[in-house]
């Protein structure tokens, strides 16, 4: 009879071990993602998800621009429809630009089939775009959405060609009520160097969407870190490059 209770705490344990290294970015149990170095050296990386978006990408370019930094874009295959001429403008302002899924998937709950057809979908569209993706090591880039991912995901993307990006600093951006003081908050207690930083410039769910506090808080990063603290901020490819990162 007392042998239940311990099945179910492991499976409990088990259930608990693969949700988290599913879905928290920084964990390499299922595969290597690369994340930067966080924690180690002056290198970083801003990246933004779910664009392009009409309402604020255009004012973060020119936020970037002012700065003199270049960011890494992971782009929605959809969105990428939509909006080619602000996707080239993206791509012509020297970012790089990655493959997010053509319609914002979680990848671990679709067939191998389902996540081939969402890769190719958003790759084609980018370059429909008239825009060329960005690579390392010969592959091009690719962020699973929320991050989920499995073994099989990932291997999915090796034989499709992609690098998985993933990060290191998460400044939930995109939670209900968010605020510029929060983001910046959350970045002060995670930023350490070596770092990949997910913010948003869009939203899987409607073009748009309001990303103020997302690019208010990309001037403060900036500021604090770049233009005080003398970090450089760099694209996924340079960073790999000059990191030895090997993808698998």
């Amino acid at each position: 009879m007392r042998r239940w209770p311990l099945v179910g705490g492991a499976l409990a344990g088990a259930a608990g071990w693969a949700v988290y290294n599913g879905q928290a970015p920084k964990p390499q149990a299922f595969g290597r993602t690369f994340i930067g170095t966080p924690g180690d050296g002056k290198l970083m990386a801003l990246t933004y998800d779910d664009g392009p978006n009409t309402a604020w990408t255009p004012t973060l370019l020119e936020l970037l621009a002012k700065h003199d930094v270049k960011a890494t874009f992971f782009s929605i295959g959809h969105y990428a429809r939509e909006e080619p001429a602000l996707l080239r403008e993206v791509a012509a302002a020297g970012h790089a630009v990655g493959n997010h899924t053509y319609s914002h998937v979680a990848m671990p709950f679709h067939t191998d089939e389902a996540v081939r057809r969402e890769l190719r979908l958003a790759t084609e569209a980018i370059e429909d775009a008239g825009v060329e993706m960005a690579r390392a090591q010969g592959r091009r880039l690719m962020r699973p959405p929320w991050g989920r991912r499995r073994p099989g995901t990932l291997r999915v993307l090796r034989e499709e060609g992609y690098v998985p990006i993933v990060w290191s600093v998460t400044l939930w951006d995109w939670t209900k009520h968010v605020t510029t003081e929060k983001i910046m908050r959350k970045a002060e207690r995670q930023i350490r160097g070596g770092d990949v930083i997910l913010l948003h410039d869009g939203c899987n769910v409607a073009m748009g969407w309001d990303r103020s506090h997302s690019v208010q808080a990309t001037e403060l990063i900036l500021t604090q870190w770049k233009d005080q603290h003398g970090y450089e901020f760099v694209t996924i490819p340079e960073m790999i490059e000059r990191t030895g990162f090997v993808a698998p």
